[in-house]
Parts: C-alpha cells; structure tokens; sequence
C-alpha cells in the first residue's frame, strides 16, 4: 500500500494544486491529511491565501483528514484536552487580554492570523475532524496526528528538542499497537524521524525506514517562501519517499 501524506497546507492552494498534480501521477492508494488547512500570517508566508478553495479539494480528494491547531481556532473549537491545559469552555469569547493572561505565553493565540471567510460547508467540515487516527495495514497500524502527545493538535507553544519528550507519543503509540507514527506541525525543512534512543537529521532523498516504534515528523506542503513537501510512504518496502513541491 502506498500512502500519500500531505501536512500544513496554511492556505496555499497553489501549492496544493501542484502536490495533488504530481502525487497522482506517481499514484497512492491512501491520502491522508495532518491538518493546518487553514492558517495565514503575512508575517511568515507570501503566498495568496485561499482557505476555502484548500478545503475544498482536501475535502474532495483526501481519505483521512486530521484538524491542526489553526484548523481548531478557525473553526472555534478546543481540543478534547482543553481541561488539562487550563482552558475554560469560553475561551472564544474572552477578550484577547483575557487569553492572554489565562495563557501565560503557553498557548498560541493566533494574533498576527488573517482570518479567513468560511462556506458554511467547509466549517461543518473543519468541525468534524478528528484529532488523530489510526490506521490497520497487513503488517502494523500507524498514528496519524497533527502534532504529540500531549498536546496532538498543536495548541501549546512548545516543541519537542529531546528524545525524553517523546516518551508520552510513543506510550500513546504502544496503547494504539502503532509501530509507526506521522506528526506535522513542526516545519522541519525535510523528514525528521524519531526513535526511542535516536533522532534523527533533516532527510531529503527516499529512504528505509525500520517499524520498531518510530516518529516520523513531516515537512510542510506550503514552504512560506521555499519550495514546499509531501511524503509517500510505501507500506510493503517500508520506503519514505519526500516530494519536493513546484
């Protein structure tokens, strides 16, 4: 089986036009999304935003969708996790000071966004999307999530520098018999892979990769003013396969 994986898209649906373009003519049987559909900020992307043609195709195209942080703000929800971080059930109808002070700098807060106009469709879609999944394949299962445990939507102003903070995403792994994992959010210029005693340097050309609980974090389908990437992954020669965008 292979499997097309495509994260952080932020609105840029040229790039999204031009990853769906090549991954269909390298052909996938699976194409799942890690969420940041929507998302923009002038401060750190360049390109025309256009977050309702970006759902759109995802929401035609993609088999499995998973929601990002800015997925979740732009939608109003909070996280299935919002207790364990403090956040109260208004918190969309707090002041900005008042966030603010109940954040501590702990939380993003999404001050710099463009916010975007949503069709009434595609916000009942956003609404809908899961926090993670997992996949069964004739080997082993793989997680699919935005960002880790503990925080799998990305909402927290944190990222992980230490294989010690790990430790929660590959418990949670274990819990869902998941051999392997896929994670965005975090922009890494190419594949980064994680393991309970090593982590790995940025990846650019195919590689092998072994299933004994591993973490892969994926590039972003928008580059902000680079090229951007997606992945496929081959589910038979265990190959991770990152796809320059443009």
């Amino acid at each position: 089986m292979k499997i097309a994986i495509l994260s952080d898209i932020h609105e840029d649906i040229s790039m999204l036009e031009k990853a769906f373009k090549s991954i269909k003519s390298k052909g996938f049987d699976l194409l799942i999304c890690l969420g940041d559909i929507t998302g923009f900020a002038r401060e750190f992307y360049d390109h025309k935003p256009d977050a309702n043609a970006c759902i759109d195709l995802i929401r035609e195209e993609a088999d499995i969708v998973i929601a990002g942080n800015h997925d979740l703000f732009n939608s109003q929800r909070l996280p299935s996790y919002y207790n364990e971080k403090n956040i109260p059930d208004n918190w969309y109808t707090l002041s900005i000071e008042q966030r603010k002070k109940i954040a501590n700098n702990t939380l993003w807060l999404y001050e710099e966004e463009v916010i975007p106009i949503i069709s009434e469709k595609n916000m009942s879609f956003l609404k809908g999307l899961k926090e993670f999944e997992v996949v069964a394949t004739d080997k082993y299962n793989i997680l699919f999530s935005h960002f880790i445990k503990p925080d799998m939507s990305g909402i927290g102003k944190w990222f992980p520098y230490k294989i010690s903070e790990l430790k929660e995403h590959f418990a949670f792994m274990e819990e869902c018999d998941a051999k392997l994992a896929f994670s965005g959010h975090a922009h890494p210029s190419g594949v980064n892979i994680a393991g309970k005693l090593f982590w790995s340097a940025p990846r650019y050309e195919p590689f092998s990769i072994k299933t004994n609980y591993r973490i892969v974090f994926c590039p972003p389908v928008t580059g902000g003013r680079k090229s951007g990437t997606y992945l496929l992954y081959d589910n038979d020669s265990y190959e991770i396969t990152p796809c320059l965008i443009g």
